[in-house]
């Protein structure tokens, strides 16, 4: 006969009305009471029932904190009194860490951790009942889905202890031998934070063999069960490379990992895992991940973390052609998937990298196309005497890192090497600008249509701004400073009536406006022959009589002093030589203010380019 049959069979009735979406909370409050009071006692035989988990599921999720604490209580303590009793029944040896791996029942075990992860109590039940059972339950293909919640609900500091049990048997004591006291001892349960587990290895580097094998055995194990889309799995993979030898990545995880790399995308961890797999990864290896990348390069590069493994395979990957098949290709389709057909729209519409070239992410790929990996920066708004300091002191930085923020720059190391005969070996064979110009001329024309398209809305975005001047540097032409200028002029036209309002809402824009200044900085570091593109010359011929306005507003104060630095110096200097008194009073901050009280805020810009007007 079956166990609790007649319990089994109302308790099914109540959780029927229960779960019921259009009951208010007093009917679910005594519906869950009756509920409880019909399993008291009964928790653990009922939840390994596969149609009667789900009343217990009832009780977590509807359940007062009381009742939630009642039944996790008498889950963890279910295997405690029976564990002697080994030859008897299946069910009365089973504890929680059995209860995660039954198909129906590890539901239970789900709800325990998202209902109860605000009692603290119940936490310590938890974590305490599921320790030395770790490296079981991270590898079965139900309890995975146990481990995972588990460590994206509770907090870090709880679960640390089960965490390092994935390292290794020899991590058993790490949390309570190995970490040193805080200072702020004073909350007693305050235990400090655990060190990484390459900071412990650089400290103990007689644990690196040992923990490596057991972390090979245990992402194996997970690897055959395919468990790449778990976070937790991901953050193991890194802590694996982490700790693992360039060699170890190269012949272990590369071949092992290049099949699932779509899957990894999803977290951070899991895309720096990626990207290291292409750093140290064969040529094989390398194919079969951008195989896996491909129709997926626009939506990786507008992914927070996923744009990161694009980057990697542009820049590390020899078979540009190879590059721009799967990945660059796709990005000359619209985001719905439309190449470019229908000649007679072709003007109207919107360039296909237009979302792209906005986007804090995806943006960064063309910067890293861009940008030779050998130029040095000169900070464009670095003074004479600090460039000299930057020069003697040697520590000057490449222009394409100040695109990029330190972690970025961490997952792009350069020259990855492994050793191959006892010799260190680069596994790039071309030079890292060989490569590059290779790629970006697959994406020439798309981004100097972009520019000549969408200049306005590219001039006044952060990541669009960046992307224009960098095109402009390596493809000056007529047709996109054109567009600039126009982009500028249109801005302008709307306030041109009304002497006294400073023109120009471009050179008002807090973007709009350090893109011009940093073009014409840009430009003014160049020889320019007369018949080459000029973008100061071109801006100089459109607006010459409105020079004054914008002098008469901050920020186009520190545009026209940006512009007296090109080849039209004397002649703004001259357009410019009526309204010198004006400025002059504007950077004192006289005649700026409104009403009787005609002082103003001092304008810096008006003080910069009063300066500039001197010299």
């Amino acid at each position: 006969a079956r166990k609790h049959a007649s319990i089994v069979v109302s308790s099914k009735e109540i959780w029927n009305e229960l779960r019921v979406k259009t009951n208010d909370k007093a009917t679910n409050t005594k519906l869950c009471t009756e509920l409880h009071n019909l399993m008291q006692g009964k928790f653990m035989e009922v939840a390994m029932q596969h149609d009667a988990s789900r009343c217990v599921q009832g009780v977590l999720q509807f359940g007062t904190a009381e009742q939630r604490r009642e039944v996790v209580v008498e889950l963890c303590d279910a295997g405690k009194n029976k564990d002697d009793d080994k030859g008897k029944k299946k069910n009365q040896n089973v504890n929680l860490a059995e209860l995660c791996k039954i198909q129906y029942a590890h539901f239970v075990v789900l709800k325990m951790i998202k209902y109860c992860s605000r009692d603290d109590m119940c936490v310590k039940l938890i974590v305490k009942n599921l320790k030395k059972q770790m490296t079981k339950l991270a590898v079965h293909s139900v309890g995975s889905r146990v481990v995972e919640l588990l460590f994206a609900t509770f907090p870090s500091k709880s679960t640390a202890p089960l965490k390092l049990e994935l390292y290794g048997p020899q991590y058993a004591l790490f949390s309570s031998a190995i970490v040193p006291p805080t200072k702020d001892d004073k909350k007693p349960n305050a235990s400090p934070a655990l060190p990484s587990l390459a900071a412990f290895i650089e400290t103990n580097p007689d644990k690196l063999e040992p923990t490596l094998t057991h972390l090979q055995s245990i992402l194996q194990k997970g690897l055959d069960k395919s468990l790449t889309g778990f976070a937790y799995f991901h953050s193991l993979l890194l802590d694996y490379t982490s700790i693992a030898a360039p060699n170890d990545i190269r012949s272990f995880l590369s071949p092992a990992l290049s099949e699932h790399a779509l899957h990894l995308l999803s977290t951070r961890a899991g895309t720096r895992v990626v990207c290291e797999c292409i750093a140290y990864g064969n040529v094989k290896d390398r194919k079969k991940i951008i195989k896996c990348l491909k129709g997926y390069a626009r939506s990786s590069l507008l992914h927070r973390d996923a744009y990161l493994a694009v980057l990697r395979t542009c820049d590390v990957m020899d078979d540009t052609v190879l590059v721009n098949k799967m990945l660059l290709a796709e990005l000359h389709q619209t985001s719905d998937g439309k190449g470019g057909e229908m000649e007679e729209d072709e003007e109207e519409k919107p360039s296909p990298i237009l979302d792209l070239v906005l986007s804090d992410t995806a943006s960064k790929l063309f910067l890293l196309l861009l940008v030779s990996k050998e130029e040095e920066s000169t900070s464009t708004n670095a003074t004479d005497g600090e460039k000299k300091a930057t020069s003697a002191g040697g520590s000057s930085t490449l222009r394409w890192q100040k695109y990029f923020d330190p972690y970025e720059l961490s997952v792009l190391h350069r020259n990855p090497t492994v050793i191959e005969n006892e010799q260190t070996v680069s596994t790039c064979k071309k030079e890292d600008e060989t490569r590059r110009q290779e790629l970006v001329v697959y994406l020439k024309e798309l981004l100097v249509e972009a520019c000549v398209k969408h200049t306005e809305e590219m001039m006044r975005s952060k990541p669009g701004s960046k992307v224009l001047m960098e095109v402009c540097e390596s493809y000056p032409s007529e047709e996109v400073f054109n567009a600039i200028v126009e982009a500028c002029a249109e801005s302008t036209e709307i306030m041109e009536e009304d002497d006294k309002t400073p023109a120009m809402s471009m050179l008002e824009d807090p973007v709009g406006h350090l893109t011009l200044k940093h073009i014409f900085l840009s430009e003014s570091k160049k020889e320019l022959d007369e018949d080459e593109p000029s973008l100061a010359r071109a801006f100089y011929s459109k607006f010459e009589n409105s020079l004054g306005g914008f002098a008469s507003s901050n920020r186009g104060a520190f545009v026209l002093s940006a512009l007296i630095q090109t080849s039209v110096r004397e002649e703004v200097k001259g357009a410019l030589k009526s309204h010198t008194k004006k400025i002059a009073k504007l950077a004192k901050g006289d005649g700026g203010g409104s009403g009787k009280d005609k002082k103003g805020k001092p304008l810096a810009g008006c003080g910069v380019l009063l300066e500039a007007l001197k010299a």
